[in-house]
């Protein structure tokens, strides 16, 4: 395992999140915050889930209109959205957290994903070389090309902070993710007085295959 593989530092890596994303720490946080504003936003007539659901798509948003400029593009196929970068061949994918997330534990998404995630993460294991690769299927939903090595930012809301990472999954069973082969962790950003609508959960997040039928 290399030095940067499963890092659980409480400070996170700067000259790697500068060489592998181009991006600072501001940044991140700034893209972070931007999604705990949006879910501020809702109303007691708003549906129990458009807190989560705003959060993530602002989250969405807010990363794409850092990262264009810097070189990336965005995607949405299969109603998965992703920021790509050619040259760097990576993606990175926006998923709400569990309670582990930017912890020393072992992070999850929130809610099962489906195919375009299971997809993405084979093609991580098997780019990474972490099995022989006639063990790993590629599925037909994967990203663009199926040689993008997908990243996950994640983040989780707490009641007095939000949590967040930038992290490479290694294996997902059942649409959630099990392991990671590396993972970036900034501090927590407090809350303060802000106050977070919860809601029933954290909203949709859309990941499916959607095939023709005919």
């Amino acid at each position: 395992m290399s030095a940067h593989q499963q890092q659980q530092s409480s400070s996170p890596d700067i000259s790697r999140l500068e060489e592998l994303f181009g991006l600072t720490i501001e940044q991140v946080q700034d893209v972070i915050m931007a999604g705990v504003h949006a879910r501020t936003n809702g109303t007691p007539h708003h549906p129990k889930t458009y807190p989560g659901y705003a959060q993530w798509a602002e989250t969405v948003r807010s990363l794409r209109d850092v990262v264009v400029p810097l070189g990336w593009a965005v995607t949405d196929k299969n109603n998965f959205p992703l920021c790509v970068h050619e040259e760097r061949v990576l993606s990175i994918a926006v998923q709400t957290g569990d309670r582990e997330t930017g912890t020393t534990g072992i992070p999850s998404n929130r809610a099962p994903k489906g195919a375009s995630t299971e997809a993405a993460v084979a093609v991580n294991v098997k780019q990474l070389s972490l099995f022989e690769a006639e063990d790993i299927p590629i599925l037909p939903s994967a990203t663009d090309d199926a040689r993008h090595i997908m990243w996950i930012l994640l983040y989780h809301v707490a009641q007095n902070e939000v949590r967040f990472e930038l992290s490479l999954p290694s294996k997902i069973v059942g649409g959630k993710i099990r392991s990671w082969q590396e993972r970036i962790i900034f501090p927590a950003i407090p809350l303060g007085e802000t106050q977070i609508n919860f809601g029933d959960d954290d909203g949709p997040e859309f990941d499916v295959s959607v095939e023709r039928k005919g």
